[in-house]
């Protein structure tokens, strides 16, 4: 098993104080993944995304949106928890 070095593990605890997440969400599975949150279960309305953005939704006032800089997504903790939810419940991965 590969170990994460010092370095690497700040600036993962940084990300995760600050509350965004890097390369979380997988760019290819985007539109997947949209598809699965607009479905009548979870009810999220998706709206056209500004510029920088890969995926905007609400929901009960609620605004979630992942990012695309070019290299990589970022997204937030809302997403982050959505994300893990649908590799969970949709691919059965864990």
């Amino acid at each position: 098993m590969k170990r994460l070095s010092l370095k690497a593990r700040r600036k993962m605890e940084q990300d995760a104080a600050r509350g965004k997440w890097y390369n979380l969400v997988e760019l290819q599975r985007v539109p997947e993944f949209v598809a699965w949150l607009t479905d009548e279960d979870h009810e999220w309305m998706g709206q056209s995304p500004d510029v920088g953005e890969v995926m905007r939704l609400h929901k009960y006032g609620v605004t979630i949106r992942v990012l695309y800089d070019g290299r990589r997504t970022i997204c937030g903790r809302h997403v982050m928890a959505l994300w893990y939810s649908f590799l969970c419940f949709h691919d059965n991965q864990f």
